[in-house]
């Protein structure tokens, strides 16, 4: 049979970071239960740079119809991964922990139909728990009543007896692969993802395309995005005038092409007992890629050869996003600060 593929939805996955917030890390593959579904219903994924765009095969020149052609198709699931080590320097986010992904949705945010995350841009509030289909619950010491649900709906209940059951072990296996919700005594206890697939060590999120609600909706040509931020910190200047210069340096300013402000110099000595001017920016800057104009440095100076101050001007580098860290004490403890050494 002949097929006729046709775009019915698109996903752009942004970062601040990048110009245009075009980053070409990111990855994004299905889940196998619904690899199966898009085997069946003769859906494909094509990526261009930040952009994954949805097709549907329709015989011959036959127009896609999708609330007809995908009848049957609820959930489509996807691991969306980051082929960069640096993600999470540069980007506005905490640190996976263990178990824990991001987890992004259709229908998310009422207020922007198109984004996948639950505000402007992705934050911790976008997390999910991830577990496998049979694990352990730790038990209150009292009768308790346990309820499982997915899309607020009901699959699993029973009253258990804490006094006498510690850790019980809760087996899903014969639940589809999916969210769901662990409520003891009527009270919400977690949210998570619930799977025995192995996930790709450089997975950060699950994406969930509802096809229901998208088929009973469909306006055509689908665009969704989820949109990440790039990280903003201190930007810190530690400048070094060798002795093998022979100058006397006069005054030091740092100009930021926004006019944003300079602290210092501070005098500070560095690993090896090199001397340094530290500048500091006094408020953290957003991280970027390539910068459109750089901080300058200026160097009022004057030489044994002459007793004329002269003046120099060096264009200061971009932030290291491998050098980030954190100040662990001052006026700025808590906050992220990008340190880079200039030799004048």
């Amino acid at each position: 049979m002949n097929l006729s593929y046709q775009k019915w939805m698109d996903l752009t996955v942004s970062n601040t970071y990048f110009p245009d917030g075009v980053c070409t890390a990111f990855g994004l593959y299905p889940f196998q239960a619904t690899s199966r579904y898009m085997k069946n219903y003769q859906l494909r994924i094509n990526q261009v740079r930040n952009t994954f765009s949805m097709y549907a095969g329709t015989p011959g020149n036959q127009s896609l119809n999708v609330p007809v052609d995908f009848k049957g198709l609820t959930d489509l699931y996807f691991q969306l991964t980051v082929d960069d080590a640096l993600f999470f320097h540069y980007t506005n986010l905490p640190v996976l922990q263990e178990n824990q992904y991001y987890f992004f949705r259709n229908g998310k945010n009422p207020s922007d139909p198109e984004s996948l995350q639950q505000a402007d841009f992705v934050t911790s509030e976008d997390l999910i728990a991830f577990k496998p289909k049979r694990f352990n619950i730790l038990l209150p010491q009292s009768e308790v009543m346990l309820q499982i649900k997915k899309d607020d709906q009901e699959v699993v209940s029973a009253t258990l007896d804490g006094n006498q059951i510690k850790n019980y072990l809760l087996n899903l296996s014969g639940y589809e692969d999916g969210v769901y919700q662990l409520w003891l005594n009527k009270t919400l206890q977690e949210t998570f993802f619930m799977s025995d697939e192995a996930m790709r060590p450089d997975c950060i999120a699950i994406v969930r395309f509802n096809i229901t609600e998208i088929a009973a909706n469909y306006p055509g040509n689908l665009s969704f995005s989820i949109d990440f931020d790039a990280r903003s910190v201190f930007w810190e200047y530690k400048v070094v005038v060798p002795p093998s210069r022979k100058i006397q340096v006069e005054a030091m300013k740092i100009a930021g092409p926004a006019n944003e402000a300079y602290d210092g110099p501070q005098q500070a000595v560095l690993i090896g007992g090199q001397e340094a001017s530290v500048f500091t920016t006094a408020e953290p800057l957003q991280l970027q890629r390539q910068l459109e104009e750089s901080p300058l440095l200026s160097v009022t100076y004057s030489n044994d050869f002459s007793n004329r101050k002269k003046q120099m001007e060096l264009k200061l580098p971009n932030p290291d996003v491998e050098q980030i860290s954190k100040y662990n004490q001052g006026k700025n403890e808590g906050s992220f600060f990008a340190s880079t050494i200039v030799y004048v």
